[in-house]
């Protein structure tokens, strides 16, 4: 009995030595490969894939290193690691739908009851641990113990309940705040083989326990240990019973959960990881050889640079079946299946036009738009449309921002300078493709070519894949691309024309692809058109009806547009911008100083273009301008007081998503205080960005600017100090009854239970562990 306690009481020890964690690790792809099991064809099934951007499904420890980057914070990791993807199937539909998931994943080091020396991952090893044909349990398997789940309930409600305890198999429940699948792998390897025929032969579990002990003789060479958290966003997802949770392989039990890594680690880096950080308690930061490589912005900013399956596999809509031969069943008995014709393995980026070169990321100008002439917006936006555009109105420059939109000019303007940003920068993935990368927060993604009338308008049937990833976009370390799938082919689009200048206020009305952007200028107004004066505007914007920009902007060319398009009112505006409505809406529109209005026409010096948020307006003199449109009794609920104080909005905001909270309004930073996900939409509301961020598995969200998104779960890079109510004033563009932020200022929310602390760590998900030693 003694001796008994004595091996406890080692075991836990060592439970809480050593160990770091990626945390929040977001996926590098979801395709139907694994270089491991199925090396050089597609897979059986579908994986949710983490870590090195050179993943294929050929495993060269050689080529990975090489990869451009990783979605692992540290850098020389260029491993793999992955696991079948989860999907929910709709008990009313049988309709499958891939959840949100990212991972953590944890290193361990557990010398054993003997102090055995622990050594690195040597080059080119690769392993399985679980079994994808498993629908049993053997509690004396350690295989099996080291495959288990966490339902997660941070509300500490059934806390001690058997029923939400850690398990074998899935639960007979939802899981409020997610669920966790977890992966032990084996940590004693025979020294000799890098693989073997079932890829698990070479390894072993230690002799005390899966997750901790001495290695047997037969395979003497302790590794260090690797544990996998795959988080999954079930509660996302309404819960019916038995079959809501559905692994790619098809298993509705969980037994059939299985993980396989590939090592891609700079191996004497992991080794001096081992060897010297003793003070390591999960935080990469307290591993000083870690902390000097640690490179978030890589992480958030990497795509895939090499290939995926050519099928759907339900990124953009619920799917049917589950890709592959996979029938759905959980008794272990095998079922036959139809097998379709294999699909192709195709590369995952949009080539470029003939001529069209990838220059690299850059910062927008200072004072306006780096490129100026000409702007467009698409919701399914890649490189490739882009340059497409700019060539085919005769420009030699093309840049993506915003995932969404495009720029075009000959050279670059207002302060903006061809001095190349680091390539992590830009860090928003195209919105019509999320394997590139379009741009970021007022970053370019910057195209140029010699010949622009060379260039071929982009294609309306062209495809576009959906996927977590984004994408480096350094011209120095960029592969090249190619086209992409038809996994998530997007229908034809509109082209929406959005003004370029002070702010990133959206246009209201898509314009057709085809359609012409302005009306020719004449020399005069339209007759039966008058001057109405100098008004104010704001990012609501007081004219709504359709908007362009142009550096061929005059007056007339303004009104010309609108009257075509049967609006009785135009508004020019700091110098290029034009606006038309019938009425002025959002309460602004109202008669301020004429030197308020004192910009230039950007193609005629001698008229005025309106101003800083002042506008010339023209109106048909049929028309009486009423007073404008007051912004609904809401907005005035919904705006923050100048006198208020902090936090604002937490009281005051109604119809939230379930389970989330307002925070207040809180200070924005040039890096951005939430940076792992954005987008900008022209019909930004409250409750689509946090189901955007909710969707990605984050648990804070910030809207800014009347438009534009940020997520993550902690402020970082300094951001994130409180701010007063009167920062947080710009109605959002899709809903003017609510406040959607200001300039350099967040409104954020927050799901319930989540910290906001401020942090510049790895980021860490999905924990719920009483103690250390449960992993």
């Amino acid at each position: 009995m003694f001796s008994k306690l004595l091996s406890l009481a080692a075991l836990a020890a060592v439970a809480n030595a050593e160990h770091w964690i990626f945390g929040g690790s977001k996926l590098i792809a979801q395709t139907r490969l694994d270089s491991i099991v199925n090396p050089n064809t597609v897979g059986t099934h579908v994986h949710a894939i983490v870590g090195a951007s050179g993943f294929t499904n050929n495993y060269d420890p050689d080529e990975l290193v090489k990869s451009n980057c990783t979605t692992i914070p540290v850098q020389p990791d260029k491993s793999n690691y992955w696991a079948p993807q989860m999907y929910h199937q709709d008990q009313q539909t049988g309709k499958l739908t891939p959840m949100p998931t990212s991972f953590n994943i944890y290193y361990l080091v557990r010398n054993g009851p003997k102090n055995e020396k622990v050594h690195a991952f040597p080059k080119g090893l690769k392993m399985v641990a679980g079994d994808t044909n498993r629908r049993t349990y053997n509690a004396s398997s350690f295989a099996d113990q080291a495959v288990s789940y966490v339902c997660l309930d941070y509300s500490g409600a059934h806390n001690n309940d058997p029923d939400w305890a850690e398990r074998p198999n899935f639960f007979d429940h939802t899981c409020p705040d997610g669920l966790r699948a977890q992966v032990f792998f084996p940590s004693c390897w025979d020294g000799k083989n890098l693989d073997s025929p079932d890829h698990k032969s070479h390894m072993a579990y230690p002799v005390q326990a899966y997750n901790t002990g001495d290695c047997p003789d037969s395979h003497p060479v302790h590794l260090v240990s690797l544990f996998y958290e795959m988080f999954v966003s079930v509660d996302q997802f309404p819960y019916y019973g038995t079959g809501s949770w559905v692994l790619a392989n098809g298993d509705t039990t969980g037994y059939g959960h299985h993980g396989d890594f590939q090592n891609g680690w700079d191996v004497d880096l992991l080794q001096e990881a081992i060897d010297t950080c003793t003070a390591a308690n999960g935080n990469v930061m307290d591993c000083p050889p870690l902390k000097a490589v640690f490179d978030q912005d890589a992480a958030d900013a990497c795509v895939l640079e090499t290939s995926i399956v050519n099928e759907n596999i339900g990124l953009t809509e619920p799917i049917s079946a589950l890709p592959g031969c996979n029938p759905i069943y959980g008794s272990g008995k095998s079922q036959a299946c139809a097998q379709a014709v294999a699909p192709q393995i195709i590369p995952a980026q949009n080539p470029l036009p003939s001529g069209w070169t990838e220059l690299g990321c850059i910062a927008e100008g200072t004072n306006g738009r780096a490129l100026a002439a000409l702007t467009m917006k698409d919701p399914n936006m890649t490189r490739a449309m882009c340059a497409s555009y700019c060539g085919s109105h005769g420009y030699k420059l093309a840049g993506v921002e915003f995932s969404d939109e495009c720029y075009c000019d000959n050279s670059v303007k207002n302060g903006a300078s061809m001095n190349f940003l680091t390539w992590s920068q830009c860090n928003n993935h195209c919105a019509g493709n999320n394997y590139e990368i379009c741009g970021g927060a007022a970053k370019l993604t910057l195209m140029s070519t010699a010949n622009p009338g060379a260039s071929p308008a982009p294609s309306s049937s062209s495809s576009s894949v959906s996927s977590p990833a984004p994408k480096p976009v350094s011209s120095a370390n960029r592969p090249s691309s190619v086209p992409v799938s038809s996994a998530a082919a997007h229908t034809t689009s509109a082209v929406a024309v959005t003004p370029s200048a002070h702010s990133a206020a959206p246009t209201k009305t898509a314009l057709p692809s085809s359609a012409v952007l302005a009306a020719p200028p004449s020399a005069s107004i339209p007759v039966g058109w008058a001057n109405a004066g100098c008004v104010s505007d704001n990012a609501a914007r007081a004219l709504t009806g359709y908007s362009f920009a142009s550096n061929s902007m005059t007056v007339a060319t303004c009104v010309s547009t609108c009257a075509s398009k049967g609006f009785s009112m135009a508004g020019v505006e700091y110098g290029r911008e034009c606006y038309c409505g019938s009425s002025l809406q959002n309460g602004v529109g109202k008669a301020i100083s004429a030197s308020s209005c004192n910009m230039a026409c950007a193609a005629d010096s001698s008229s005025t273009c309106g101003g800083n948020w002042a506008m010339s307006l023209y109106k048909h003199n049929s028309l009486a301008i009423a007073n404008p449109t007051p912004v609904s009794s809401a907005v005035s609920a919904a705006k923050p007081s100048a006198s208020a104080s902090v936090p604002s909005n937490s009281t005051n905001v109604s119809g939230l998503p379930s389970g989330w909270s307002a925070v207040g309004c809180a200070a924005d930073v040039p890096r951005r205080a939430l940076n792992v996900d954005a987008y900008t939409s022209e019909q930004m509301t409250i409750a689509s960005c946090i189901s955007h961020c909710a969707a990605r598995g984050h648990t804070m969200a910030g809207l800014e600017y009347a438009r534009e998104c940020y997520c993550g779960s902690a402020f970082v890079n300094g951001g994130g100090a409180p701010l007063a109510d009167d920062k947080c004033n710009m109605a959002c563009t899709g809903d003017a009854s609510k406040v959607c932020g200001g300039p350099m200022a967040l409104s954020v929310f927050k799901k319930t239970g989540a910290s906001t602390t401020r942090r510049h760590k790895a980021r860490h998900f999905g924990r719920g562990h009483a103690v250390s030693g449960m992993f």
